[in-house]
């Protein structure tokens, strides 16, 4: 009876002193995880589940703070920004440590080339327009943050009478990556269940200076909306993409990589450059007001 009683008291012990337990709660885009904080470096925190002894990193852009279970909070400013289309370029945040963009979504390869347009030209100037378009392509492909792997930099060269110069020239490549991530079910049921109509087009070529934004009529001479015609919807893990015959398209597939309740973004990619359409719902208030 007495070695009952001392197995009981101790597991009420136990149970009590487990239900005491504090954890450190990370502050996440998705709400908050109580875990057991290890170890937070400059781009990421290490941590353990409760009861766990296996450690797991998370990237410090996920994280806004931490409560520890001292009670003090320790705050992060990320320097990611939300980049909902190419106005928005020059948030894109480039980093040249590959540690800073673990974990974010990897959304592809990018590259970028800008050259002087004579001997004279400035090295800076041709550097930031290189930039420039590296942003402008990697917002077109609906990320936040690039990591540059490699860069290229050729300065003036001066020619003579047997050979001839040439201009500077500066080259990136990296990958396009993002902290946000697209709601694959809401973006199907939007595909579903509304009607778009074209809008712009953006371009941006491979050796171009900067996109170009050509606008697309929406109405057709008798004041209909130009709908397009959803043949195909095409969804795996990674996202979202559509097939139609009413827009041009060299690829054939174009990938959703924004959307909002009236409008939603559409990209296509080949050697030569990216494409974005921008398209519009009926609801949207620039088509609704048209109707007649």
């Amino acid at each position: 009876m007495r070695l009952i009683t001392l197995i009981f008291a101790f597991s009420l012990i136990q149970s009590f002193a487990i239900a005491q337990d504090k954890y450190d709660i990370l502050h996440l885009p998705d709400g908050t995880k109580e875990v057991k904080v290890k170890e937070i470096s400059q781009s990421g925190i290490k941590y353990t589940h409760p009861g766990e002894e296996v450690i797991y990193t998370i990237n410090k852009f996920f994280v806004s703070k931490v409560e520890f279970e001292s009670g003090r909070v320790e705050k992060f400013d990320s320097p990611l920004k939300s980049v909902n289309n190419i106005l928005d370029a020059e948030d894109v945040y480039i980093t040249f440590n590959p540690d800073e963009v673990l974990g974010l979504y990897n959304l592809g390869s990018l590259f970028s080339k800008a050259t002087g347009v004579t001997t004279l030209s400035s090295i800076n100037n041709v550097n930031n327009r290189a930039l420039e378009k590296l942003k402008y392509e990697a917002a077109m492909m609906g990320a936040n943050a690039v990591f540059i792997g490699n860069q290229y930099q050729r300065g003036n060269q001066y020619g003579n009478e047997y050979t001839p110069g040439n201009s500077t020239q500066t080259s990136y490549s990296g990958m396009a990556f993002s902290n946000e991530k697209l709601d694959l079910d809401e973006v199907e049921k939007l595909l579903k269940s509304r009607k778009f109509v074209p809008y712009q087009r953006i371009t941006l070529k491979r050796n171009g200076w900067s996109p170009n934004i050509i606008g697309i009529p929406t109405m057709d001479v008798d004041g209909n909306a130009n709908f397009i015609t959803i043949d195909e919807i095409v969804r795996n893990e990674d996202g979202i993409a559509i097939k139609t015959k009413s827009i041009r398209s060299k690829t054939g597939l174009l990938t959703v990589i924004k959307f909002e309740s009236d409008s939603i973004i559409l990209m296509e990619r080949d050697g030569k450059g990216v494409t974005n359409h921008y398209l519009l719902t009926e609801e949207h208030p620039f088509i609704a007001g048209k109707k007649p």
